[in-house]
């Protein structure tokens, strides 16, 4: 009975390595919320992140996942420790920093 107990075991754990689903994309969803606060649209499914390298401290990259001033936007100077100001605009993302950093961002809202 052990011997059997033994081999099906073995068997279970063999078999499971090779059945493997593979990851499915989202579609993009688009959502639009309003309250007395004030109201939002987000969209999921497209990527609004990326990297951009600062030419005499200053770049801008063009995107249409910019939709305006609201947009919360997070940027991180990946080069050295100094400061980084980010500016949305509609289609657009303004960089500032210093010298010829290197600069993640990302559209958070």
């Amino acid at each position: 009975m052990r011997m059997i107990v033994a081999m099906l075991a073995l068997i279970g754990m063999t078999t499971t390595g090779c059945f493997q689903v593979q990851p499915q994309t989202l579609p993009s969803t688009t959502m639009s919320s309003w309250g007395p606060a004030g109201g939002f649209t987000m969209s999921s499914g497209s990527t609004c992140a990326g990297h951009a390298t600062l030419t005499a401290g200053h770049t801008s990259v063009s995107d249409p996942c910019f939709t305006g001033i609201d947009d919360v936007v997070v940027c991180t100077d990946n080069s050295t420790v100094s400061p980084v100001q980010c500016s949305p605009g509609t289609g657009y993302l303004v960089i500032s920093g210093s010298g010829s950093d290197m600069i993640s961002y990302s559209r958070v809202k």
